[in-house]
């Protein structure tokens, strides 16, 4: 049997454990990651909210997706509250992705980084103790002993660490397929229909993915004729037959699927116990965002950025292991409970009272505080101010490299108190944020102490997320 050593051992290698892998690699850790299957492979999550690209260009890492060249994201075509409409974005920040092509790109990078690479490989833990991990990986028709002193799940929901977690909405299933045909749509779309909800999804190969969002007990409902005997009722029935009343593939007349329909657990939860000593979960290993967000990867990413540093702290100060764990433990719960929120908010917002709707809506007073919570970022011209939503506290935070003690933001559009962003002190930044100044002319003032693109993605983000909000600007000021 092989016998390979690391620092760090991560399991899956998808956008959170290349991600991690990656950032681990850049705090001169020795990393090896596992991943069960042969890249390019396909995987559900091809819409990237805006938020992605600026995390990875904190990280280091925006180029890899950006050499990709994909499809930027101007307009979305809805009809969620009744009415026909589109929601624009001038600057294109979301993206569609190839998941295949996007994942691929991340694992170059975490190589890139010197991170070893077991591929295909399937890892079962052998044995643990408090000094690391011993796991027993399939790879290339050998078995392969790796010890390690620290274990990241990035399996997604396979969660191969196992144990308890907590449903944070009703059970969903997503029945999707990939079509080809003349006139495919070039732009996303969303609807709300009657118990299920629809979102079509252009891809930069051509090829376009249907999906609807149902109970996931309700599969059974609408399979079609019965199938001959002995044989399985069939899923591309059940999809066709819930695309009927929607508008996803209007006007693609010859509208072929490319291969079989799946069915894709759905179901936002929580796991209890995100991190110990010697482990971490990151990404869909650890929670799971309601679909409607179109933030599962922006979760990912922001979950493996955080579990970085919070195990380089457990690996080199473990004196203050406790209060790092606390940390990513109380963010990940903080986080679950506000998108679960964000989703009860916009599912009340489709008006629609079957019983799928109503398990799902929020009351009006919650509502109310999502839409006012969740706005679109103003453009680069607009004149900003800091919120008065803004709260400081000493806390443990993350740092550049460890969990540490320092002044950290809370603010209702950013999940958990944030000290850094993209390896940059944020007390500082803000402090230098003068009423009426743009994203532009803040990254201007900022590019003496860091890149300007790096500048601009921050300015961005806090502009997105409500920190930096629109100032009234006495005319002739």
């Amino acid at each position: 049997m092989k016998c390979l050593s690391a620092d760090v051992a991560v399991i899956g290698a998808g956008p959170a454990g290349g991600v991690f892998a990656a950032r681990m690699a850049a705090l001169g850790l020795d990393v090896c990651l596992i991943e069960r299957a042969r890249f390019p492979r396909a995987h559900l999550g091809e819409s990237l909210s805006p938020g992605v690209v600026p995390m990875l260009a904190g990280a280091g890492l925006a180029n890899a997706v950006e050499r990709a060249g994909f499809r930027r994201v101007y307009q979305v075509r809805s009809n969620w509250e009744g009415a026909e409409m589109t929601r624009h974005d001038p600057r294109g920040q979301g993206l569609l992705v190839d998941r295949g092509a996007f994942d691929a790109a991340l694992l170059a990078a975490a190589v890139g980084r010197g991170v070893r690479v077991l591929q295909p490989g399937l890892a079962r833990v052998h044995s643990r103790d408090e000094d690391g991990w011993r796991l027993r990986v399939d790879a290339a028709g050998e078995t392969v002993q790796l010890d390690c002193r620290f274990l990241a799940d990035a399996s997604g929901r396979a969660a191969r660490l196992g144990g308890p977690r907590r449903a944070m909405g009703p059970r969903t299933l997503a029945l999707h397929g990939y079509w080809t045909g003349r006139r495919l749509p070039e732009q996303p779309r969303i609807e709300a229909g009657d118990r299920a909800w629809y979102w079509g999804v252009p891809l930069p190969g051509g090829s376009y993915n249907t999906l609807v969002f149902i109970d996931a007990d309700r599969v059974r409902d609408h399979r079609g004729p019965p199938p001959p005997h002995g044989q399985r009722p069939s899923l591309e029935a059940s999809l066709r037959t819930w695309l009927q009343p929607s508008k996803l593939l209007d006007g693609i007349p010859d509208a072929t699927l490319l291969g079989p329909v799946r069915a894709t657990d759905a179901t936002p939860y929580l796991y209890e116990d995100c991190v110990g000593p010697r482990h971490v979960r990151i990404g869909d290993a650890a929670l799971a965002l309601d679909p409607l967000s179109s933030s599962g990867v922006q979760k990912a990413v922001q979950t493996a950025l955080s579990a970085a540093i919070v195990a380089n702290t457990l690996l080199r100060r473990p004196q203050d292991g406790a209060a790092a764990r606390r940390f990513y433990q109380d963010s990940l719960s903080e986080a679950a409970a506000r998108h679960q929120g964000w989703a009860r908010g916009h599912y009340a917002a489709a008006r629609r009272r079957d019983d799928f709707w109503t398990a799902r809506a929020a009351t009006l007073a919650e509502a109310t505080t999502a839409a006012a919570v969740f706005q679109p970022p103003p453009g680069d011209d607009i004149p900003l101010r800091v919120s008065a939503d803004c709260r400081w506290d000493q806390l443990p935070c993350l740092g550049a490299e460890y969990v540490e003690s320092r002044a950290a933001l809370h603010h209702p559009g950013v999940d958990g108190p944030v000290a850094f962003l993209g390896g940059h002190e944020l007390a500082p930044l803000l402090r230098a944020v003068r009423p009426g100044m743009t994203t532009r002319q803040l990254a201007d003032s900022w590019s003496p102490a860091l890149p300007f693109d790096t500048a601009l993605s921050i300015a961005r983000w806090l502009a997105a997320r409500g920190v930096l909000e629109r100032a009234e600007v006495a005319p002739g000021s």
